[in-house]
């Protein structure tokens, strides 16, 4: 995989999962969630918007080598919503905490703990609990149309795509040069 490729969406999400091992992760959309019968307790990690990093848009293009310019690399912010799904409420509750503890834990992720394609983009990843308003959770639910359920918003920052574009540089072949009197 190349430094900062497409499928780098993909390690994030799967660095979460692997982040929350103790618990039954699910990707679906809450749309396509049903409650089961039975015992049971799980989480769902659902990415539900992708924005670029405004901080970083306004990079100069470097130089790859002597003859090549390359942009700056796409940087994102992914958002997740995290609904934890038990039989009981209580469950819920406890499903939802031990996911809250293990993302404020690992607040900023590093080394083994980031995929190995995901090393190759970036050396850290950072996680961040966004204070969402009910109104907020409600419209998110309300998009989705589906019922309202307890669940929390995370942004993980800052998720490099690298361009495929690169410039070549014109290369000076003559050089004039003027001198005036003095």
């Amino acid at each position: 995989m190349a430094l900062g490729d497409v499928n780098i969406v993909a390690e994030v999400t799967e660095t979460l999962t692997g982040l929350l091992s103790g618990l039954t992760v699910t990707l679906d959309s809450p749309v396509d969630l049903k409650s089961d019968t039975g015992s049971y307790s799980k989480l769902n990690l659902y990415l539900y918007q992708v924005l670029e990093n405004p901080f970083t848009k306004n990079q100069p293009a470097y130089a790859a080598d002597e003859r090549t310019h390359v942009p700056p690399p796409l940087t994102l912010r992914l958002y997740y919503l995290v609904t934890p799904y038990a039989s009981d409420p209580l469950s819920a509750h406890k499903v939802l905490g031990h996911a809250m503890r293990i993302f404020y834990d690992n607040t900023i992720i590093t080394g083994e703990r980031l995929t190995e394609p995901l090393r190759l983009a970036t050396d850290k990843l950072s996680i961040v609990l966004i204070p969402t308003k009910l109104e907020d959770l409600t419209r998110i639910w309300n998009a989705l149309q589906t019922p309202y359920r307890l669940s929390v918003c995370y942004e993980v920052r800052v998720v490099p795509i690298e361009s495929a574009r690169a410039e070549e540089i014109p290369r000076a072949v003559e050089t004039t040069r003027v001198y005036a009197p003095r």
